[in-house]
């Protein structure tokens, strides 16, 4: 400790006293640099820079594609980044998507809420709670994935997208019954009613149960292979019409349901039983996706 005098200096009506130049340079202070003073009873005054507060953790970041992205998501959700967005020049590898499926299953607070080509949208929710129409979407997502994986042959893909399915129906149900018990809102959304709450929880049983039945889909082989497809196009436009909140599209998949079921019917002559049963329960599927539209 070292007691340094200056002469104080007036300029116009204020006072001015310049600061030792080794401080200054110790401490990487600068011209605009903001200084706090503590005036002391005794008549002193303590003077210390202000430094800025650590930096809170990012709301998003942007991670290229690469052979290491999967543990750079595990490192920036476990360092509370609430938002990874995973973006590829071309198509995701196949290698690269296990991936990264796998280790974000693994994490308890993350989820992928948005997937296509050419990005994988993360969310670290244990930060910052997905919005209640955003698991929606994912569910919606999940289901169309379910379906082409079917086709694909892809157990294990399927085995993840359905423990995402369980996962993101527990915490659709968490937010509902929160909301309907004590009026609070526990994701972002804060616009929709308690009826539209209870619209939501009907339509995202139905979602969910229509993956507890695709899950014994695991090979579509036979007569009603095509009728499957026909089946995903019709779930695919009932998604299309509550994405778009578009009723008119709504209610075209509402009336599609008959045509669906007399082609079924047609269908399972001369089917055994064992076949009759795969085609009641695509049946079955129909009748949720007609469900979903009248809530739309």
């Amino acid at each position: 400790m070292s007691i340094i005098s200056r002469k104080l200096q007036k300029i116009n009506k204020s006072y001015f006293v310049s600061l030792p130049k080794t401080w200054i340079k110790n401490l990487n202070l600068d011209k605009n640099s903001i200084i706090d003073m503590l005036v002391c009873d005794d008549g002193s005054i303590k003077i210390s820079p202000k430094f800025e507060k650590q930096e809170q953790a990012l709301d998003e970041i942007i991670l290229q594609s690469s052979r290491y992205v999967a543990r750079d998501i595990v490192k920036y959700c476990l360092s509370g980044v609430e938002k990874i967005i995973i973006v590829s020049k071309e198509d995701f590898q196949g290698e690269i998507c296990k991936d990264i499926l796998w280790f974000v299953n693994h994490l308890p607070n993350a989820e992928i809420i948005e997937r296509d080509k050419r990005r994988i949208i993360v969310s670290n929710f244990g930060y910052k709670r997905i919005p209640t129409r955003k698991i929606i979407q994912r569910l919606l997502y999940l289901i169309c994935e379910i379906f082409e994986n079917i086709q694909k042959e892809q157990p294990t893909e399927l085995k993840n997208n359905f423990d995402s399915v369980r996962r993101l129906y527990f915490v659709l149900v968490t937010h509902i019954r929160t909301y309907l018990r004590t009026g609070l809102y526990v994701s972002e959304d804060r616009t929709f009613t308690p009826l539209e709450a209870m619209d939501y929880r009907m339509f995202c049983e139905k979602i969910e149960r229509i993956g507890l039945i695709l899950r014994d889909f695991i090979y579509i082989k036979g007569e009603y292979n095509g009728f499957f497809a026909k089946v995903e196009e019709f779930f695919t436009e009932v998604m299309d019409a509550f994405l778009k909140k578009n009723y008119q599209k709504a209610c075209e998949a509402w009336f599609k349901r008959d045509d669906l079921v007399q082609q079924a019917q047609e269908l399972s002559e001369g089917m055994n039983c064992e076949k009759k049963v795969k085609l009641n329960q695509l049946l079955t599927i129909i009748e949720y996706c007609k469900d979903m539209a009248d809530l739309i």
